[in-house]
């Protein structure tokens, strides 16, 4: 009876031993995923950080475009007294 209970003790030790091997390398496996998942939202973080940095440069730009061509159309019509041409033609009311 001993020797059957030396056996299952063994064997019950190995079947725990396999378990926590295994264990470990699925937490070991669930860690590595976290890390990678951690790392492409951090690169998605910076494209986004990117990306809206530079819209606002182009909203910039394009603001400063708009700012520089409404000064030249006022220092235009200072020179002039007139109002600069533009592509609708405008008669009797028509558009």
């Amino acid at each position: 009876f001993k020797r059957e209970e030396i056996k299952i003790q063994a064997w019950e030790s190995q079947q725990k031993a396999k378990l926590e091997a295994e264990m470990r390398r699925t937490e070991a496996k669930v860690e590595q995923m976290r890390a990678q998942t951690h790392a492409k939202m951090v690169k998605k973080i910076a494209m986004a950080r990117q990306r809206s940095e530079e819209k606002r440069a182009e909203a910039e730009a394009r603001k400063n475009r708009e700012a520089e061509r409404t000064a030249a159309q006022a220092e235009y019509i200072r020179q002039t007294g007139k109002m600069p041409y533009s592509n609708y033609i405008i008669c009797c009311g028509w558009l």
